[in-house]
């Protein structure tokens, strides 16, 4: 009893394992962040969160809607309000959640006396992938609620952390998908352990937050109410006992709806208005490509395949009935969750998502799938698995690998290049080595990027529409541009397509002196090395 209790005392305590496991990612991130916001969606949500300070507003401008085509295109971001604004149809939670980054980069661009327009921006990124830096401590928890080892939950968060696209989205910018998957995965550990009190209440309000970042979240409800009806089943308690959870959950959750039905009258004079309305005025325009045609392209596109960037889910998947047999409820929300994406994305009229890398609509499910490998991440460890099935584990190690190794060397890589060139390349005869695959466009960068450097003198707060049409007129060139290099020059802030996606090779393009660069990199260090040396000490008890 004496040892036991030893045992007990030496054993590091959970916290410091999660704090540990944390600043680990958190550091990684940091060193890849891009530092700043790119596409059209993070713009809007970007200026939705400056209304809210300067304005006291929801609105999305400075902006103006498509005037050739107000059903699409820039209409999303900036969609005509009841008032006679503007306002962008994305979910409020994440412009809401970088309110305090940007105060806070206004107060740093009045003291270093740089454009604060692109510190607040700089500042959001960063803070977006703080955020997004809790989820995989999130899948540590749960995957440790369900009994696995300890190294199991590590291994299963670096696997969402650094071998699959969530890498890519989580330092790219400021992307809604971190602030939905973070509360959906915490509502799905918290009803992995019901029993405790008001687990299920706030599991209902994590859903919830989950629906104010993406609203169609909601879609998944049917599956958490499944996973409560299981979880009852398989510990054998009574039908009543499942009335009350489900009461709990459904009473939070209404809490959230209801603020979102009233934000949406608020903007678009009717609860049931989205801001979608234009752009997808019934179910068929909604969903509107083929099954057949776009299930392929989620899954094995070189664009956005999930098995492309993410060649370890096919583990998950081989692995999934003995983790069905261990964990059942756990087990059909985890394949019910991705089946509910796969099948409403792969029918959704742009399954791509934009000038993106990777599955950006399928990566909320990415934790669900790491979830689901965890018996085969547990046998990995196991010495007679090796003896057993040694070609088994030498594909399982592969597949991680390999998505690393994806992640790692398009870390530095711009997505809007790899686009803008497919449109150039569109007008000659022959087509580059890598067309149509993004990881291997990524490594024929590594190859022809360049140092950033200063931008000729450009207006510092440039309107969605503003922008988008100087895009335009760049692509219309690609058929009378004579190279790359010279057609890339000719998109606003080429830098951003011709050198890393790094924002440690741009501090000068902030305006920041080299020196800012050395303290970031400390900051980043002083960072990591207490969660390394932390997490050392967790997995050595």
């Amino acid at each position: 009893m004496e040892m036991q209790n030893s045992a007990q005392i030496q054993r590091p305590p959970r916290r410091l394992f999660y704090l540990s496991l944390y600043l680990c990612i958190a550091a990684v991130y940091l060193l890849t962040a891009s530092g700043r916001i790119g596409l059209s969606d993070s713009v809007a949500m970007f200026n939705v969160a400056e209304s809210v300070i300067n304005q006291r507003s929801f609105s999305s401008e400075p902006c103006q809607a498509d005037a050739h085509d107000l059903s699409m295109g820039a209409s999303v971001g900036c969609v005509p309000g009841t008032d006679g604004r503007h306002y962008a149809a994305y979910g409020l939670l994440p412009s809401l959640s970088v309110i305090p980054a940007i105060y806070c980069a206004r107060i740093a661009s009045h003291v270093l006396h740089v454009n604060p327009v692109v510190t607040s921006k700089a500042a959001v990124s960063l803070f977006t992938l703080l955020i997004a830096s809790l989820v995989p401590v999130a899948v540590a928890a749960w995957i440790l609620k369900l009994q696995y080892s300890l190294r199991t939950a590590v291994l299963s968060a670096g696997i969402l952390a650094f071998a699959s696209s969530y890498w890519h989205f989580s330092v790219r910018g400021f992307f809604s998908e971190p602030y939905f998957t973070l509360p959906l995965v915490i509502a799905a550990c918290l009803l992995s352990d019901p029993r405790r009190r008001f687990a299920c209440a706030l599991a209902g309000l994590a859903f919830g937050l989950a629906c104010a970042a993406r609203f169609n979240g909601v879609i998944l409800f049917p599956a958490f109410i499944l996973f409560m009806a299981l979880y009852i089943r398989a510990h054998w308690q009574p039908f009543a006992r499942f009335l009350r959870d489900a009461t709990y959950f459904c009473s939070t959750l209404s809490v959230c709806v209801l603020l979102i039905l009233w934000a949406n009258y608020a903007r678009f004079g009717s609860p049931l208005k989205t801001g979608y309305h234009l752009a997808f005025p019934s179910a068929s325009v909604l969903l509107s490509t083929p099954l057949l045609r776009g299930l392929p392209q989620v899954l094995f596109s070189g664009e956005i395949g999930l098995l492309v960037f993410a060649p370890w889910v096919l583990m998950s998947f081989f692995c999934f009935p003995r983790f069905a047999r261990e964990h059942l409820p756990e087990a059909v929300l985890c394949a019910t969750c991705f089946l509910i994406y796969l099948l409403f994305f792969a029918k959704f009229y742009d399954p791509h998502g934009g000038w993106v890398a990777g599955p950006r609509y399928l990566l909320p499910t990415l934790p669900f799938l790491a979830v689901a490998a965890s018996p085969a991440l547990e046998s990995l460890q196991q010495a007679v698995a090796w003896k057993r099935r040694p070609w088994v584990m030498a594909v399982v190690v592969s597949l991680v690998c390999a998505g690393f190794l994806i992640q790692c060397v398009g870390s530095m890589f711009p997505d809007e290049r790899y686009y803008a060139l497919m449109i150039f390349y569109d007008h000659r005869p022959v087509k580059p080595w890598w067309s149509g695959s993004i990881p291997f466009a990524s490594i024929d960068f590594l190859f022809r990027m360049k140092t950033a450097e200063k931008e000729s003198s450009r207006p510092t707060e440039v309107d969605q529409l503003a922008e988008r049409r100087e895009i335009e007129a760049a692509l219309n060139s690609a058929d009378s541009a004579p190279t790359e290099d010279d057609y890339l020059g000719r998109f606003p802030n080429p830098s951003n397509m011709m050198s890393p996606n790094l924002m440690l090779v741009k501090l000068k393009l902030m305006g920041l002196p080299a020196s800012v660069g050395l303290i970031y990199l400390l900051v980043v260090f002083a960072i990591g090395l207490p969660g390394a040396v932390g997490l050392k000490r967790c997995l050595a008890t």
